[in-house]
């Protein structure tokens, strides 16, 4: 199994829509798929409610598609938006767009507001779509604070890509990091899946083909590579023990 850089995903991100014509929603939807079958299945008999934190960049747009995917599936869902609205990318927009005319709403993340603390508090899944990969600088604010409940709520905790607040080359946690159960992480997984405090925070990482050509990616010049088949456990401190 090859471990990818933060910039070589970047690149063959580009490569596939710039190259070959994919459509970056059409990745955007595919990712936000795989999220969504790990966290309905993390969810178990639990309630069929799921908070989703999206971030205002594309891992948050993987958020938001997979806030619409569970609503399709049955759950009562809330997204939330961590960070400025005016900073959301194009991608962002136009998923929270399908959001809205699905009937659902991206409302901003409040970290005073107890009624939403309560309802997170009582959901059977939880998806962490902060950052992705390409996150480098301490984690603060209302981020730090959305992070923090994630950490503290008994339901699972789903990360998109990579546990936000964790650097994806290196492993290290910026400052604070979500302690997710399971990682879903998009064609390849990465450096900070498996080094520092970062393999303490991935949980159970399963890789997701979300429609990249293999021969693509195969042309990757890979620096680090380690065996391990499918799945992969990650060590990871019960949450309980948190």
């Amino acid at each position: 199994m090859n471990l990818a850089t933060a910039e070589q995903m970047r690149r063959l991100d580009r490569r596939a829509i710039e190259e070959l014509g994919i459509p970056s929603l059409t990745l955007m939807e595919q990712a936000a798929r795989a999220v969504v079958r790990a966290a309905a299945g993390s969810a178990g008999d639990g309630p069929r409610r799921a908070a989703v934190f999206c971030g205002t960049g594309n891992n948050g747009g993987d958020g938001v598609a997979a806030a619409r995917l569970l609503r399709e599936a049955g759950f009562e869902v809330r997204a939330f938006l961590v960070g400025d609205r005016a900073r959301i990318t194009p991608d962002c927009r136009s998923m929270a767009d399908r959001l809205e005319a699905a009937g659902g709403i991206l409302e901003d993340f409040c970290p005073g507001d107890s009624g939403q603390k309560a309802w997170v508090e009582e959901c059977g899944v939880a998806v962490d779509a902060l950052f992705g990969i390409g996150l480098t600088r301490p984690v603060t604010g209302n981020f730090a604070d959305a992070i923090a409940l994630m950490n503290e709520i008994p339901a699972p905790v789903v990360s998109a890509d990579i546990p936000s607040g964790v650097e994806t080359d290196t492993g290290r946690v910026l400052g604070t990091a979500v302690r997710a159960d399971i990682t879903v992480t998009f064609t390849c997984p990465k450096i900070g899946h498996f080094v520092g405090a970062g393999s303490l925070c991935s949980g159970r990482l399963a890789v997701a083909d979300i429609g990249i050509p293999e021969e693509l990616w195969k042309e990757l010049r890979f620096d680090i590579r380690v065996v391990a088949p499918g799945d992969v456990s990650l060590p990871h401190r019960r949450r309980d023990a948190h």
